[in-house]
């Protein structure tokens, strides 16, 4: 980031985030509603979460009114409260493992009312999933060794807990985790729509080849009925988002 980027995102990040005594958490207002965050740095500027919302989370499809959206790796649901502008009354299910995270987010959705929804589970077979702190949540990763303890679930057991029976939209941030999930998915017919970031940027940048998803995502999307689009904006990371529909 260039010297005059940085200084300003400091300088909005100190106009526009203020300490909630409450929560003990920071937050800024955003289209009439308050995002928690844990630090001020955390503060995301309005042009770029329109930015995400408009040219890739919501690109192809935004969802509407009584729409079900789940949303595996929420962070602190800026998106959500971009998109309860045009869909208050949508479903939408955020699933966010880190707990402090987790909290903020819960914090965050309070204000958007209650068809949004806040959970701390991680979405997966296994048993046993730990998590470390980390300052910043978006640079985690299953792969890491964790030491606080998160609660699991299955997906079946997620969607049957909340009698889920259709998805309008699955949008999945979940850090090299991706190509795993989908491969416990056992509704694929039942989800209309995915919007799927992969991690083979962080691959090339040596952070580990489990990051590689791109190539096995989109094969299992491919075989299970979707037809896919991708995004080319010379950004490097957007570049491995996938939109999937079925056909």
């Amino acid at each position: 980031m260039s010297l005059v980027k940085s200084t300003k995102k400091r300088f909005d990040w100190l106009m526009n985030v203020r300490f909630d005594r409450a929560t003990g958490f920071f937050k800024y207002s955003r289209y009439n509603k308050n995002i928690f965050i844990r630090h001020p740095r955390h503060f995301l500027p309005k042009e770029e979460n329109a930015w995400l919302c408009e040219a890739l989370f919501f690109k192809h499809y935004r969802p509407q009114n009584n729409d079900v959206v789940i949303d595996l790796g929420a962070g602190y649901g800026e998106e959500a409260v971009w998109l309860s502008q045009f869909a208050p009354k949508v479903n939408y299910y955020g699933i966010e493992t880190q707990p402090i995270i987790f909290e903020c987010l819960s914090n965050t959705y309070n204000s958007l009312g209650e068809t949004f929804r806040a959970f701390s589970w991680a979405i997966t077979d296994a048993l046993d999933f730990k998590v470390r702190s980390q300052f910043s949540y978006a640079s985690s990763s299953e792969q890491e060794k964790g030491y606080i303890f998160v609660p699991t679930i299955s997906w079946k057991d997620f969607c049957d807990k909340n009698k889920i029976n259709q998805i309008d939209l699955l949008k999945m941030n979940i850090e090299g985790a991706e190509k795993d999930f989908l491969n416990s998915v056992h509704n694929f017919p039942n989800i209309k729509r995915m919007i799927i970031s992969c991690h083979d940027f962080r691959a090339n940048s040596g952070e580990g080849e489990h990051f590689r998803t791109k190539k096995e995502v989109s094969s299992v999307l491919t075989k299970n009925g979707y037809q896919i689009k991708t995004f080319s904006y010379g950004k490097g990371w957007s570049e491995d988002w996938i939109y999937a529909e079925r056909v």
